[in-house]
């Protein structure tokens, strides 16, 4: 049992991973008219929290992508499983809803709601100048969020956690949320870096394979772009921050080499110079530009044949693309590449005000962790794109079967002991700073990519 568990000592020590960053279009992506997206907030509604009520029930505010039937019924669930009272002979995938609902707790959770992609430092800001933050929220960026003095470290309340498990959970997850040894964030899902495809563009020989090199890719593009004359992949510097494991055989390296390059400067330079390589012949060859003919981004045009993006807005880019969309993995160098994922955690904080804080992180566990709370979303909330960080194969299963991602979900389980776990937001420096420098150089004149100028001074 100990060796399961995870301490706040052992998640320091044992499972540091590589930190890095992944790319995150929801910051910049556009209104689209006429589009239904009921499910999610804007995050100008994200903005008022709603006061606590004050008759002398326990309230934890929250601010999770759910509706209020799911939390609803996550709170009732929670209650059962530490008073006794749940079935055992029940699991999240056949509970019946409406008596879970039914549920009366001696607590109330509200939930205010937020995103998908979590509440970022302008939402977080916004809460502390209206109101306050919630007890409990899912963050763009739990490292930027503890500097802002707006997340509590969890550490000693996960140290003794039953639902975090070693056995039972993708830990590496976990130790990508440290920071200098303590834990800012409980990782509930992640999204992976994917490459979008437009059906519409798809040569006479066919869709690439799951698996392909970077030598197939080039030869798709060319054909991509001998039958359309379309822009065969936008903005290809995108793909650069995930091409290390790529060109370092089956090793996982973290993004843009980042912390690579700060232990062994000379190799992590000569894997940066073979990835920067093969996208500048991609623009050399015009097998990827960040315009189309009229000066307007490709993808938004909607004369992009490819396109790199992260899975959390599978949702957003099919109402987009209405029924257009397919997806396939990173390139690899060659075949015997088993394919190293590229994800993005996203991680329940709790508030430094939060009156009690092991409460909030024990439900943060739980919803994240529990297998049949999980089950429980997986059933109640389209989470297309979204990919669970527990093992039990019950919620895997219900996630392959969540839209036209399912496909891509199963072959994920197969390499997330492999992956690579990088903040994806812009509010975290290193993903800042390295998206900044490869738009410049690509669209430069640059002989030679720069890693001290690309990283400048985070160290």
């Amino acid at each position: 049992m100990f060796a399961k568990k995870i301490g706040a000592l052992a998640l320091a020590l044992c499972l540091s991973l590589s930190l890095g960053a992944c790319r995150n279009e929801a910051d910049t992506f556009p209104v689209i008219k006429d589009a239904s997206n009921t499910s999610e907030p804007s995050e100008s509604e994200t903005t008022t929290v709603t006061k606590p009520n004050t008759d002398g029930i326990k309230t934890l505010k929250v601010a999770l992508p759910y509706s209020e039937e799911t939390v609803r019924c996550l709170s009732a669930m929670f209650y059962a499983k530490n008073n006794g009272s749940w079935d055992g002979s029940l699991t999240g995938g056949d509970v019946d809803i409406r008596a879970l609902a039914s549920v009366a707790t001696n607590y109330v959770i509200q939930n205010i709601g937020v995103t998908n992609d979590g509440a970022n430092l302008e939402n977080l800001n916004g809460w502390k100048n209206s109101g306050g933050v919630p007890d409990l929220y899912l963050a763009a960026d739990p490292q930027s969020a503890a500097a802002s003095g707006m997340a509590a470290d969890v550490s000693s309340y996960a140290s003794n956690n039953p639902y975090i498990d070693g056995g039972k959970i993708y830990a590496a997850s976990m130790s990508s949320q440290l920071e200098e040894g303590r834990l800012y964030g409980i990782p509930h899902y992640c999204s992976a870096t994917v490459i979008f495809g437009n059906r519409d563009y798809v040569p006479k020989n066919g869709r690439l394979q799951a698996k392909y090199t970077t030598e197939d890719f080039t030869r798709y593009l060319e054909q991509t772009y001998g039958s359309f004359k379309c822009v065969p992949l936008a903005s290809a510097y995108e793909l650069m921050p995930y091409l290390g494991s790529c060109f370092s055989g089956d090793k996982s390296v973290s993004y843009m080499m980042f912390d690579e390059y700060r232990t062994d400067k000379e190799s992590a330079e000569t894997v940066i110079a073979s990835a920067s390589g093969f996208i500048k012949k991609l623009y050399e060859s015009k097998l990827s530009s960040n315009n189309d003919k009229e000066g307007a981004d490709p993808v938004f045009s909607r004369n992009a044949a490819l396109w790199v993006g992260s899975s959390v807005n599978c949702r957003k880019w099919g109402e987009y693309y209405p029924d257009k969309l397919y997806y396939l993995h990173l390139p690899c160098e060659s075949t015997s590449n088993p394919g190293i994922p590229y994800l993005r955690a996203y991680s329940l904080c709790v508030s430094k005000d939060c009156a009690d804080k092991k409460f909030a992180a024990d439900f943060a566990t739980f919803i994240s962790y529990d297998e049949d709370a999980q089950m429980l979303i997986y059933r109640m909330e389209n989470m297309e794109g979204l990919i669970p960080l527990v093992r039990s194969s019950k919620v895997w299963n219900m996630a392959a079967n969540e839209g036209a991602f399912g496909s891509m979900v199963t072959d994920f389980r197969q390499t997330m002991d492999n992956a690579v776990y990088c903040p994806g937001s812009f509010d975290n420096p290193l993903y800042r700073k390295t998206n900044e420098y490869t738009a410049s150089y690509f669209t430069g004149n640059n002989d030679r990519f720069n890693a001290e100028a690309c990283y400048g001074l985070l160290d």
